[in-house]
């Protein structure tokens, strides 16, 4: 296992073998460079939600959605902009729900409580769901959650949200080119560097 894998980094929850992420990539979000990271523990595979996109599909067919449903789909594309601007482009929501299909019950489990402490947050200063805040309530509240210490449920629902969000646009071209991508020139995974 390498120093990144060690480290645990932002999707440290997300363990499934690339043949299943490369599978679900399949099923129409695009590629992006997330499988190195996600292969880190195959083992967990045999604990994830094998869900097809045909079985999935029929879930929820006419939302297209394999995992969350409408609401829960709808607030993370509105925190994905929110929190990294341009997530919506390079459909980071669809890829996280794709993910999430084949991933272990404790790691979907994790995400949604993760989504509901927005939504708590939300109807608590609010008193309505977080898609329905304005840009400015939404944004005071991100920056309250944000500034709160370590150990908070909200701020840890912040971090774990924020993680999954960047690490999947970072991943992207359209990330990469924000972080300096020429398109000739590849960075060495982060794992190298330590």
């Amino acid at each position: 296992m390498n120093d990144h894998e060690h480290s645990g980094g932002p999707l440290r929850h997300f363990r499934v073998d690339r043949r299943t992420v490369l599978q679900s990539l399949a099923t129409g979000v695009g590629a992006v460079a997330f499988a190195s990271s996600a292969s880190a523990a195959s083992a967990h595979v045999h604990q994830a939600a094998a869900v097809t996109a045909d079985s999935a599909a029929a879930i929820n067919p006419e939302s297209g959605l394999l995992f969350l449903d409408r609401h829960a789909f709808d607030t993370l594309a509105l925190l994905s902009e929110q929190i990294v601007p341009g997530s919506r482009a390079v459909q980071v929501p669809e890829f996280l729900d794709r993910l999430l299909a084949v991933e272990s019950i404790e790691t979907q489990q994790q995400f949604m409580q993760a989504l509901g402490a927005f939504e708590r947050e939300a109807r608590a200063a609010n008193g309505m769901p977080w898609k329905a805040l304005s840009a400015e309530q939404a944004t005071a509240l991100l920056t309250k959650i944000s500034t709160l210490p370590d150990s908070d449920m909200s701020r840890q629902a912040f971090d774990r949200i924020k993680g999954a969000v960047a690490e999947t646009f970072y991943s992207t071209e359209a990330g990469r080119k924000e972080l300096g991508w020429n398109g000739s020139m590849t960075f060495a995974p982060p794992s190298a560097c330590s």
